[in-house]
């Protein structure tokens, strides 16, 4: 089976986070495996929210100790975004510990494209963990968190940043036409039964 992934937020640790979906009233990890993070990874970088050299080259080589490490960040992440979104604070050991991550695999710089990119001194494990940390950091020092918003779909764990305050779905593609056209089947049942009661 083939996954598939969604990328909406533009950002690396919202991202992650959204790996974990509802269907049909169960939440599914897109991250079942090693290979799935790699191409969850692989993707980012074709993206060019990534670079292969942050990797040292090994972006490839995920194992089970790198998967079981960015679900424990991933989980970390969903209670510090889900608390901000819902106008809360960033708790403090959720920040403790995306600094702990930084630590491990402290940033150098390189100049390529046209921009700054940061390149993670550390293991491939520590340097996507780093990385991602960063993105999450980033985030929350930067004003973004105030446009952290929670998919109006009630069965949607997912989370989006928007700006406008009219947006309501975290994709329209997905939960907004669900939406929609569960509220046409509501309305259209509703006429249904005033017709057969005339």
């Amino acid at each position: 089976m083939t996954t598939t992934f969604h990328f909406y937020s533009g950002n690396p640790s919202l991202d992650l986070i959204n790996t974990e979906e509802m269907k049909r009233g169960k939440r599914v990890d897109s991250l079942s495996g090693p290979e799935d993070l790699a191409l969850w990874v692989q993707t980012l970088i074709s993206m060019g929210a990534f670079v292969q050299e942050q990797f040292g080259g090994s972006a490839e080589k995920v194992d089970e100790a790198v998967l079981s490490e960015v679900k424990v960040l991933r989980a970390k992440l969903r209670e510090l975004f889900e608390q901000s979104a819902e106008g809360g604070t960033p708790p403090p050991e959720c920040i403790g510990y995306l600094e702990l991550l930084l630590r491990n695999a402290p940033l150098s710089y390189q100049y390529k494209a046209d921009r700054l990119i940061p390149i993670p001194l550390g293991s491939l494990q520590a340097s996507l963990l780093s990385l991602i940390a960063l993105d999450a950091l980033e985030i929350c020092t930067s004003g973004k968190l105030q446009g952290l918003h929670r998919c109006g779909n009630p069965r949607c764990i997912w989370l989006y940043l928007d700006y406008t305050g009219k947006r309501k779905w975290c994709s329209m593609k997905l939960c907004g036409n669900r939406m929609k056209a569960s509220r046409f089947k509501v309305k259209s049942e509703g006429q249904q039964e005033e017709l057969t009661s005339l």
